[in-house]
């Protein structure tokens, strides 16, 4: 049975030189349950992941295009490294 309500997991962002770092904390998940979506064209990444009890979603507006780098999952904890590659040149406007 899927859960009825999408939490929104505690997610941290954050911008390494030429790296951004994304940590999610993802309790009672299964790794092969999370799924993450790249948009750079929105300069939007989606993680969704879903347990029997619980369902998690996150947006994250990133400040620049990505390329993803890598991801590891341990302990309940998501990691996703982005890889900067061209400015988004819609976040530089007034």
């Amino acid at each position: 049975m899927k859960p009825d309500t999408i939490t929104e997991p505690f997610t941290t962002l954050i911008d390494e030189e030429i790296f951004l770092r994304i940590l999610t904390i993802l309790p009672d998940i299964d790794e092969e349950k999370i799924r993450i979506d790249l948009e750079n064209n929105e300069s939007l990444i989606t993680i969704t992941a879903s347990g029997t009890r619980v369902q998690f979603q996150k947006k994250i507006v990133i400040p620049c295009d990505v390329r993803l780098l890598k991801k590891r999952f341990s302990d309940g904890v998501l990691e996703i490294i982005l890889e900067k590659t061209l400015p988004n040149p819609s976040h530089n406007q007034p």
